[in-house]
Formats: C-alpha cells, sequence, structure tokens
C-alpha cells in the first residue's frame, strides 16, 4: 500500500484508535501531516497510542479524546468537545466496535452491540456534520463506516432493534455491521449534495483482539481462523484508501460498500429502503442526545 498525498492543513477523527486497524491509519494519516484526534476509551492506551504515533512520525498534532461508545451521553459530550476544537473536519472514520458473547444492555437501556457498533457512530456523525459540512464547501468530506462481510448474517428486524429476542453475539455483530453499511448509504443519499463522500467497507479477517470478546465461539472461530486472517496493515489498506486517496474510484464512493478497494456483492436485503427506515429509526433513538442540525 502506498498512498503519498500530502494531509497537511486536513483534520482526520478516528474512532476505535488505539489499537488494530484504527491505530495503523490513524498512523498513517499522521504520517502525511494530519491534524488526528484519536477516539478511545481507555486513557492509558489512548495517551500510550498517541505517544507511539508522534514518535513514529514526528507530528505533534495528534491528540486524545476520551468517550464509551456503549454510552450515548459519553459520546455526546464528545461531539461538543470535537466541535469545539476543529470547526472544519475533513475526515471522520466510524472505526470504534466490539461484540459480546452475552446479551448486557447499557444503564441508557440498549443492547450493548447495538449502541457500541452502530448508534453512537450514528450520533457521533450526525452531531458532527456542521463541521463536515464545512469541509465541504471548501472541497470535500469523507465519513468511512468499519463494516464486515457478517453484515449478511441477517436482515434488521425493526421491531426488535434492541436484540431482547434470540441474541446470539454472531447476529448482534452482524446486524451492526449492516447496520453501518446502510447508515453510509443513506448518508450518502441525503448530503451527498453537501460534498460529503460516505463509505463503508469490509477489512477482511483481521488478527486482532475482538475475537476473544465473541465468548468460546468466538475465540474458537478466532482460533482456527487464524492461519488464514490477514494482518492488520493488510486490513487497514481499503480504509486508508477511502479515507484518503484521490483516486477516482474513492472519490466517486457514493455510499458504497468495499472490499480490496473494490465494490463487492453485498446483502439482497441491504436495501435503500432499509437504509432510509434505519436512519429515521436511529434518529429517533439518539433524540435525546442532539441539537438540531440544519
Amino acid at each position: 500500500m502506498q498512498i503519498s498525498q500530502d494531509l497537511a492543513g486536513k483534520v482526520y477523527v478516528v474512532t476505535g484508535a488505539n489499537s488494530g486497524i484504527g491505530f495503523e491509519a490513524a498512523k498513517d494519516f499522521a504520517s502525511r501531516g494530519a491534524t488526528v484526534a484519536l477516539v478511545c476509551r481507555s486513557e492509558e492506551r489512548g495517551l500510550k497510542a498517541c505517544a507511539t504515533i508522534t514518535q513514529a512520525t514526528g507530528n505533534s498534532n495528534v491528540k486524545l479524546y476520551l468517550a464509551d461508545f456503549c454510552l450515548l451521553a459519553s459520546v455526546a459530550s464528545l461531539a461538543t468537545e470535537l466541535l469545539q476544537d476543529y470547526p472544519q473536519i475533513d475526515v471522520l472514520c466510524n472505526n470504534a466496535g466490539s461484540v459480546n458473547a452475552g446479551r448486557k444492555e447499557t444503564p441508557e437501556g440498549f443492547e450493548t452491540t447495538f449502541v457500541a457498533n452502530h448508534l453512537s457512530g450514528f450520533l457521533l456523525t450526525y452531531r458532527l456534520l456542521p463541521a463536515l459540512v464545512k469541509a465541504g464547501e471548501a472541497g470535500r468530506a469523507r465519513v468511512v463506516f468499519t463494516s464486515s462481510l457478517g453484515h449478511k448474517n441477517s436482515p434488521l428486524d425493526f421491531a426488535d432493534l434492541n436484540l431482547e429476542k434470540a441474541y446470539s453475539a454472531i447476529k448482534a455483530y452482524g446486524r451492526s455491521k449492516l447496520m453501518n453499511l446502510l447508515t453510509a448509504r443513506e448518508l450518502h443519499r441525503r448530503y451527498r449534495d453537501k460534498n460529503i463522500i460516505a463509505s463503508s467497507f469490509h477489512p477482511g479477517a483481521v488478527r486482532t483482539s475482538i475475537w476473544a470478546k465473541g465468548g468460546i465461539l468466538g475465540r474458537l472461530v478466532g482460533l482456527l481462523a487464524y492461519p488464514f486472517m490477514v494482518s492488520i496493515k493488510q486490513g487497514t489498506d481499503t480504509f486508508i484508501w477511502l479515507a484518503s486517496s484521490d483516486d477516482e474510484a474513492s472519490i466517486q464512493a457514493d455510499g458504497n460498500y468495499f472490499y480490496q478497494r473494490r465494490q463487492p456483492s453485498i446483502a439482497s436485503f441491504a436495501t435503500d429502503e432499509a437504509a432510509d427506515k434505519l436512519w429515521q429509526a436511529s434518529l429517533k433513538l439518539i433524540e435525546p442526545y442532539i441539537r438540531p442540525v440544519d
């Protein structure tokens, strides 16, 4: 992978940035001069990631922001802080995510995978729209969602987005990744005239610690598949390409889903109708945590 564009003057926000593909992408953006906001849950790991990136790249414009993506109130506070620091945001990378062996509800009443993998990223994107629109006025802005091939596992049940019935880790994770794909598509439809380029991608089965969080089944899948998994650097290639390349295919991503810089087939139930319906349902759920956005 070699994308050499100078990113000086650009502001990148990367969630889930202290490890895995989020860390590698943030390091790449910083190495090319971007101002990078690393969004992490752990202050200790986040500070370590910032120090490592600064030392490796010589770029001191790398700053840590803390947020718990299991809590919408925390993400709302993060959005306020980011908007205060960065009136214009050129690229938002919605990468934070997790998988949970058993069903857990947050204090706000949401199933953990649903809120951590989708609803918090949706809230952050919506709240940051003024800064993204401003970047679009100056040229273009980008929003990239880390999705997965797992989006094909199960269609959405709009009567049970909170997965109160028949929970499984695979279903919860797959549906959340479908939501990422659909949100990118609907964001493009609603804001393409503001020069906001939205996209989603499958990084491949990457050798990260996420497999250990999926309980016995997740650990078993991770163990058996490990020899066939790709490295973190390989898994980051399409991510970085969508977020920073001047290639025509990435600039005209048009809300689409990518793998290895190409557009593979997507689930038959990943429709425009589902994307619009999810957007409206998500907007209703985050309403207590937002201020009006034009």
